[in-house]
């Protein structure tokens, strides 16, 4: 998961923004498609350099009201962010703009589950629901060695 998580995400979009080029200008959306491939690897990456760092960096606990606030929030914006999409490809039609609100609401949909599941569950349940474990969230579980 750590290492598909911030490649499929971004490829996921970058691959809807194509397939509608690929509508309006064929010859375009083939010579970008390198560079679309190219773009989302380096994104990626460094998304996972970023994150993998941050968790690594962070040593003070989070509290659990933090992350159940954050959760309703996200959310939130997911529902909104549904609707405006949907609004937006009525309205207007131009479809880049609302399959980019559309995966802004998904995105903000996986956020919210799991800062919600950071902030609900308790013990080994609680792992599942991170991408990068953060240090102080290593320190503070049980070794399985010392009994």
């Amino acid at each position: 998961m750590q290492v598909t998580l911030p490649f499929v995400l971004p490829a996921a979009w970058f691959g809807s923004l194509m397939s509608l080029l690929r509508l309006d200008n064929l010859l375009a959306a083939y010579a970008l498609s390198p560079v679309m491939v190219a773009g989302t690897l380096v994104f990626g990456y460094c998304v996972r350099l970023a994150a993998k760092k941050a968790a690594a960096a962070s040593r003070r606990t989070v509290p659990r009201l933090v992350y159940g606030s954050a959760g309703l929030c996200l959310l939130a914006l997911t529902v909104v962010l549904a609707a405006l999409s949907y609004a937006y490809s009525h309205a207007s039609g131009n479809a880049a703009v609302s399959v980019t609100l559309g995966f802004l609401a998904l995105y903000c949909a996986i956020a919210g589950v799991l800062c919600l599941g950071r902030a609900l569950t308790w013990g080994p349940k609680r792992l599942a629901f991170w991408v990068f474990l953060p240090r102080w969230l290593l320190d503070s579980q049980r070794s399985g060695t010392h009994t």
